[in-house]
């Protein structure tokens, strides 16, 4: 099932799928350099999954919890970027719950003033 969200900034979809993740590529254009952002407490094969279906792809895991939300974290992973030599046209991946996500989306969006 795909439920459009309709925004009045942006829209996007929300897919609710058994076995999407096996079919990550046909939702995201992974087919340039990604950040798979998870934590130590998703199963590594979810992360595994998306870096399988990216040209140039790269895991960084966190520690699982809210502590995990912090400076230095976010710090390290937009350090790990430069060193990879992400650009503006690459993406990052953020796989795990509430965490992973938040910080994944802050890190996107103030790298290089945004990416996907």
């Amino acid at each position: 099932m795909i439920l459009p969200l309709n925004l009045e900034a942006d829209s996007y979809d929300i897919v609710v799928e058994r076995g999407s993740l096996n079919k990550i590529a046909t939702y995201l254009n992974l087919d340039r350099k990604v950040l798979i952002l998870t934590d130590n407490g998703v199963p590594e094969e979810y992360a595994k999954c998306v870096l399988e279906a990216s040209k140039d792809g790269y895991i960084y895991k966190i520690e699982q919890g809210e502590a995990s939300k912090c400076f230095d974290n976010y710090k390290s992973i937009l350090s790990f970027m430069v060193e990879k030599s992400f650009t503006r046209t690459d993406c990052l991946v953020a796989v795990g719950g509430g965490v992973c996500g938040d910080l994944g989306g802050f890190v996107a969006s103030s790298y290089m003033r945004g990416i996907d």
